[in-house]
């Protein structure tokens, strides 16, 4: 026994579904193998499966064509063996938000059951009865009999009259229509050569086509032929694009079902498809259609209205097999309906097709703000794409008056449509004040080097503009023009007046006596971009991309014309042509990533570039990985060359823990400064360990000249014995000096040691050098006595000889000149005179001895040791050649000679 609930229990349950029909449903039970000639002429009716199991399987059906289809079966069984039971009976078809299928049927039908069958039947339910009586050459005989199983209700049998050539009413027309300008060069060259290659996929299939102001209508009798078109159309665009000699040129397609319309030139006239807003290269279909090519093709939706619950309306498709990489990538991120809606022009402002630009919302903001792309860039891509179905609730059921309220709300939904209304901000009133007050030559700087708003004569006039005082706004404009006939300032505001008013064409010419007006690039290049705006929203895209290609070569370093430029591209339909921009946006600015994905103006090219932004998402996620691997190895790297001391290290790893952070958040921003900022941290420590390594040079020439000049001042120090503790510190800086100087710098463990031992040589170097001032001193008082003592020598034994002169030669002379009592006075004191006159000649040789001495010390320390370091170098070139000779490792250590318990510096002889 089958049972028909095991064919309906796996079907989904839908408590809310996007799109509903009523139909037939066909069960279908069969013995043995079933022959492929049943489901394919199921499908060439309209017939679409919905669930299979060991040998049964139910159908769905659009329309009557169910009948004719059963009875061109029954009249071939009886020609052939076909044990096949067929059950028609109606149902409802729910298809839900994500274009999964179930069906409603009636609970006494659910529980049915069948044996296996020996002959062909078909059952139609006696609710259906009616759309089939009336069908020529189809009967319809009560079954008499009452199966078991089988639901309680009057079932009729149908059988077909051979007689009649059943055939389905199924059948569409396909238009392709290619895009651009037909008097373009670019046109002339690239349409007829994809047109060949088109034609000869129509030759082959064997279809006739009508080629009228190039457009290419042809007919498509059934359901295979539109399979097999829609694979080589989309197959032959696929190997096109991939290769650079292939012949392209991107069109617009749809296939029409063949009711209510004629095959005849005006069909693409008749067809209810706005041509100027379909993706290129992808076949449009009503979803009707699409479920009929199955699981080989995937289903995209058109987003021209904001409720599509109705099969008839439009979708497009694309191939699932060579796709499917493309469509996991798409998948990411679906642009709300509520965004798209709308059948007017654009706002200038924001893009938004639901109001006009006095109504905008973006008038009442206030500067530029770039916290939004900040907001999105710290969030994942599943953040975003649920923030954006958020929005799409938001502004569900009334668009137009919702978007002020979540412009001004909270929370993800009110982040995602601020940075919508961001990407066209420099058309916006709010940049206006601030290109008047501009001080900067170039944009973007130019937006944010500003004059003081008290200084602007153009406040009052845009206040009244943006409170929407239209009138007031104007009459001060005018004065102001009149007053000032070379302020630009005035002529931009009478260009918004005029396009509030829906004006264009006299606003662009406001804004090109502005541009003339102007003094900077900033001015020239700001007007030349509202003169693209203008031009773009009314649809003449070659003229706005001309003024767009000028503002960025007057101001190269401004972005925003490039994106518009790309913008343009892709609401012309070539996407194709945009990749190459959008490529170097995102190269330039990686928010450029998350503007594309939320910029509802990308609607036309939006599948195709999100494939082109899903592999640099796969390539920028590789990246990242990578990159999040390497920080963490750069971590122990740092560790291992600079240690826990030094403050490049603490700075570095207080950016690898940031950087660390992006590594868990999936967005291409996120992606990119992780892989950034892990190559300028590994510059940054390339250039610091060269730098590092230079000065760990110059600092162990600067320590050994301190150690020159510590021995030097030392080596002559008199008491040799007193020195233990000097030396062993001394001894200390030149072991650690010897060992810095036989390192190579490029081993981390050697670079981070120098600098531990430059920092105790250095500090070691401070204790010898407050040692050094006191044995200075004891030094110095050593040479200053020796000296004095020298002096006072000499001058002693002068005076010594003059006092022992001095006393005969006062008697000789007193007794020549006759001075008696002088004589005897003489010789009677001679002793006494003779001690006071040697004490007398001792003080005065010790006084003249310190002056002496006081006066020359400083010259005569000079020399004393100049000579001596002299001879100290002299001493350690002799003992650096022996070393060499000999193979003996020599220590040369400025002069120092080796004494048992350790070198120390060489105390000199004294004088």
């Amino acid at each position: 026994m089958y049972k028909f609930a095991t064919l309906l229990k796996d079907l989904p349950t839908l408590h809310e579904y996007r799109m509903s029909a009523t139909g037939y449903a066909v069960w279908l039970v069969w013995s043995g193998e079933l022959t492929e000639a049943i489901p394919s002429t199921f499908r060439d009716f309209g017939g679409v499966e919905i669930n299979a199991d060991r040998n049964q399987a139910v159908w769905y059906f659009w329309s009557r064509d169910v009948f004719q289809a059963a009875a061109r079966l029954q009249i071939w069984a009886n020609l052939n063996e076909l044990p096949v039971f067929i059950q028609i009976m109606p149902t409802n078809l729910m298809i839900g938000f994500q274009r999964e299928m179930s069906l409603s049927i009636a609970s006494e039908l659910y529980s049915q059951q069948a044996m296996s069958p020996g002959v062909f039947e078909v059952w139609v339910h006696p609710k259906v009865r009616p759309d089939v009586e009336n069908m020529p050459g189809i009967q319809l005989e009560k079954v008499d009999r009452q199966i078991t199983g089988m639901a309680s209700a009057s079932w009729s049998r149908l059988s077909g009259d051979p007689r009649i050539g059943f055939r389905p009413t199924l059948g569409w027309y396909f238009i392709l229509r290619p895009l651009g300008n037909p008097l373009d060069k670019r046109f002339i060259e690239g349409w007829p050569r994809f047109f060949a290659a088109v034609e000869q996929i129509v030759k082959r299939l064997k279809l006739k086509f009508i080629l009228h102001d190039n457009h290419m209508i042809f007919e498509l009798e059934n359901y295979k032929t539109l399979e097999i078109w829609c694979r080589e159309i989309l197959s032959l665009l696929a190997r096109a694009k991939d290769c650079d000699d292939c012949a392209y040129w991107p069109s617009v397609m749809a296939a029409v079902e063949k009711a209510g319309f004629q095959f005849n030139e005006d069909l693409p006239r008749k067809v209810p498809l706005d041509w100027d807003k379909m993706a290129p290269d992808f076949p449009h279909m009503s979803y009707r259609s699409a479920f009929l090519l199955g699981s080989r093709f995937l289903i995209k939706d058109v987003s021209y209205s904001f409720e599509r619950n109705k099969l008839t309306d439009w979708c497009y498709v694309l191939l699932a097999d060579e796709q499917g990489e493309q469509d996991r990538g798409t998948l990411a991120v679906t642009l709300p309906v509520a965004l798209l809606v709308g059948s007017g022009r654009p706002c200038f402002y924001c893009g938004q097709r639901t109001h006009e630009e006095a109504q905008c919302p973006s008038r009442r903001l206030v500067d530029l703000n770039p916290a939004p792309w900040r907001e999105l860039a710290g969030l994942d891509l599943a953040h975003i794409s649920a923030g954006l179905g958020e929005l799409g609730e938001a502004l569900r059921e009334d668009p137009a008056q919702a978007l002020g309220t979540v412009l001004t709300g909270q929370g993800l939904a009110q982040s995602l449509l601020a940075a919508v209304f961001e990407i066209n901000a420099p058309a916006q009133l709010r940049a206006a004040p601030l290109v008047m007050r501009s001080l900067g030559k170039e944009l973007p700087s130019g937006f944010f080097k500003l004059a003081p708003p008290q200084d602007s004569p153009h406040a009052k006039t845009l206040g009244a503009l943006v409170a929407g005082d239209a009138a007031v706004a104007e009459g001060l404009a005018k004065q102001g023009a009149l007053r000032a006939p070379r302020d630009f300032g005035f002529r931009t505001l009478l260009g918004f007046l005029a396009l509030e008013r829906g004006d264009l064409e006299r606003a662009v010419e406001f804004w090109h006596e502005a541009e003339q007006v102007g003094d900077t690039p900033t001015h020239f290049a700001y007007h030349k971009y509202l003169q693209g705006r203008a031009l773009e929203v009314q649809g003449r895209f070659d003229q706005a991309m001309t003024l767009y290609r000028d503002a960025h070569k007057l101001c190269p370093r401004w972005i925003d014309p490039l994106y518009r430029q790309a913008v343009s591209m892709v609401k012309m339909g070539f996407t194709e042509h945009a990749v190459g921009l959008v490529d170097q946006l995102v190269d330039d600015d990686p928010n450029m990533f998350n503007r594309v994905l939320i910029d509802p103006e990308m609607e036309r090219g939006y599948v195709q570039l999100l494939g082109v932004l899903y592999g640099r998402w796969m390539q920028a996620q590789a990246v990242a990985k990578e990159s999040a691997e390497k920080l963490r190895q750069l971590q122990e790297e740092i560790d291992d060359w600079f240690g826990q001391g030094h403050d490049f290290g603490h700075k570095a790893r207080r950016q690898i823990e940031e950087l660390l952070k992006l590594a868990g958040v999936e967005n291409f921003v996120a992606f990119r400064r992780l892989s950034q900022g892990r190559m300028q941290l590994e510059k940054e420590m390339r250039q610091m360990i060269e730098t590092e390594t230079r000065d760990l040079t110059r600092q162990a020439e600067s320590i050994r000249d301190r150690l020159r000049r510590i021995h030097e001042d030392i080596s002559w120090f008199p008491f040799p014995k007193a020195l233990r503790d000097f030396n062993r510190d001394f001894n200390f800086c030149v072991t650690k000096l010897n060992w810095v100087r036989q390192q190579h710098f490029t081993v981390a463990k050697n670079f981070r040691l120098s600098h531990e031992y430059f920092r105790q040589v250095d500090e070691t170097l401070g204790r010898l050098g407050h040692r050094l001032v006191t044995l200075k001193i004891v030094r110095d008082a050593t040479l200053f006595i020796l000296l004095l003592g020298k002096s006072f020598m000499w001058l002693e034994i002068v005076g010594l000889g003059l006092a022992l002169v001095a006393m005969p030669a006062s008697v000789f002379v007193a007794e020549h000149w006759g001075v008696e009592w002088l004589s005897r006075a003489i010789e009677g004191q001679r002793w006494n005179l003779q001690k006071g006159l040697v004490v007398v000649l001792s003080v005065a040789a010790f006084v003249f001895a310190l002056l002496r001495t006081a006066l020359v010390f400083e010259k005569k320390k000079a020399k004393f040791f100049e000579e001596r370091i002299e001879l100290g170098r002299k001493l350690a070139q002799e003992q650096a050649a022996q070393s060499a000779r000999g193979g003996a490792r020599g220590g040369a250590r400025g002069g120092q000679a080796g004494r048992s318990g350790g070198a120390r510096p060489r105390s000199g002889s004294r004088r």
